[in-house]
């Protein structure tokens, strides 16, 4: 998708809330924006925790199997 349709449709999407529930047209944008940061950094945070805890069973598996072996 082209940059400006994406900075269009979170225009639009600011305007509809800001008409919807009252506030300032860039206090909506910046909170759309906010929000999609914070969603991708909880994300983030989520994936690298599962990637860890997946390492360290894939560590412990491998112990445990070349001692059971």
């Amino acid at each position: 998708m082209k940059l400006r349709y994406k900075i269009s449709t979170w225009v639009v999407l600011a305007l509809v809330g800001s008409l919807l529930c009252g506030g300032s047209v860039w206090l909506w944008l910046a909170g759309i924006c906010a929000g999609k940061l914070l969603i991708r950094l909880l994300l983030t945070i989520a994936l690298a925790i599962a990637v860890y805890i997946l390492a360290y069973a894939l560590i412990i598996g491998a112990i445990l199997w070349v001692l059971i072996s």
